[in-house]
């Protein structure tokens, strides 16, 4: 055999496989720079969530506290009692309520890094393909 064509051979396999190395690489980059896009989607997100609920919580104590405090002045003292249990079945069913709206935005998102195993899994599948 010529040792010219095989040198062409060995350059050409060597190519190859230099090819297929750097287009995995490619893919793994871009797969990790798409994780670092959706881990920084869910911090933000997380944020968004904490701010809320800290801003819920404030507002929300401030707001019993001047209301229960106006509603027994004008009550008068023989019906702060029974004005105390109310506001206090009221002030209960708001935090239930709340709690519930907390838990629903909280579920309401994409799981975390579902665009990333979304492309992982056509990656597999794509390789799995019968060609």
């Amino acid at each position: 055999m010529d040792p010219g064509i095989q040198d062409d051979r060995e350059h050409g396999v060597f190519d190859s496989v230099r090819g297929i190395c750097s287009s995995t690489l490619g893919l793994l980059q871009n797969r990790v720079e798409l994780i670092g896009v959706e881990l920084q989607e869910q911090k933000e997100r997380l944020i968004r969530v904490l701010v809320l609920g800290a801003a819920l919580v404030f507002a929300g104590n401030m707001a019993a506290l001047v209301v229960t405090y106006t509603i027994i002045e004008l009550a008068g003292p023989d019906a702060r009692k029974p004005v105390l249990i109310i506001l206090s079945l009221l002030y209960v069913a708001a935090a239930v309520g709340a709690f519930v709206w907390l838990r629903k935005e909280l579920g309401a998102g994409p799981p975390p890094l579902s665009e990333t195993v979304s492309e992982f899994k056509k990656d597999r599948d794509w390789v799995n393909s019968p060609k």
